[in-house]
């Protein structure tokens, strides 16, 4: 399996990331996700795929996936830096 971070190198057996500096990225990013987005919608959302959920508690929970995925765009952009430097 693939690291879930930087998509190169093997995961370690076991983990989901190859390297205590991939960890450290994983961590960062749950550390932000819960800072920024603290309801995550709500708990129907995560429980019953949307059903019973209220507008502004989906939008939440989409307003999440968007902002986990320019994360890890910025962590793609931030390896192509350092491989060309």
């Amino acid at each position: 399996m693939k690291c879930t971070v930087c998509k190169i190198n093997e995961a370690e057996k076991g983990s989901i990331v190859c390297s205590e500096n991939c960890q450290n990225i994983r961590l960062m990013v749950l550390k932000l996700t819960s800072k920024y987005t603290p309801t995550h919608g709500c708990e129907n959302c995560l429980g019953d795929l949307h059903i019973g959920c209220t507008d502004k508690c989906r939008q939440e929970f989409q307003d999440l996936g968007e902002f986990v995925k320019e994360l890890y765009l910025l962590i793609e952009l931030s390896k192509n830096i350092k491989k060309k430097a």
